[in-house]
């Protein structure tokens, strides 16, 4: 099995299907760098960050075996946030229906940390094609609860598993004389 590495996305929005509060920044969250895509200090359900465009060139005919996400985010004061949704985006832009989202575990407040969702064998219960994780609409969006803090998100990445396809030959050519 192979794998692409981390890879970064080429586009970062705010998407206001969920939640009632934007993000500010979001290009802030391509690379790992401690500019942040961030949201105000209140209570609300946020808007998705959607990142997209990650560029992927999984070969052709490959079979893809498992896709994993690492968010790298923090808070700034004591109080919670929290995950709402952590879903993946198909090539069609559709969101996915599995939500990975962690809606128990408070974000730390001490320093960025990625969050990783999913591993080399999730497939966050979708069928995929090469050139789905190809497409440039491929991607991740997620969604915080926040009470009473301050998100920041530094870095969104993706690394998507998968098994290359096997050219079938003869092991050896036969010749038989007669």
């Amino acid at each position: 099995m192979s794998d692409t590495g981390w890879v970064s996305p080429g586009t970062m929005a705010d998407d206001d299907t969920v939640g009632t509060r934007a993000w500010d920044d979001p290009d802030n969250a391509k690379v790992s760098d401690g500019s942040y895509a961030t949201l105000g200090y209140e209570t609300y359900v946020s808007h998705y960050l959607k990142a997209t465009n990650f560029g992927f060139s999984i070969p052709v005919g490959a079979t893809i075996n498992g896709i994993e996400v690492g968010i790298e985010k923090r808070h700034a004061y004591v109080d919670t946030i929290t995950d709402e949704y952590v879903k993946i985006i198909k090539s069609n832009g559709d969101i996915g229906s599995e939500n990975k989202a962690d809606t128990s575990t408070s974000w730390t407040g001490d320093a960025d940390v990625y969050i990783n969702y999913g591993d080399s064998t999730d497939l966050w219960s979708e069928t995929w094609a090469y050139t789905d994780i190809n497409d440039l609409d491929f991607g991740v969006v997620l969604s915080a609860d926040v009470v009473s803090s301050i998100a920041w998100v530094d870095h969104i990445r993706i690394k998507v598993y998968y098994t290359e396809s096997g050219v079938t030959s003869a092991p050896f050519p036969m010749f038989f004389r007669p």
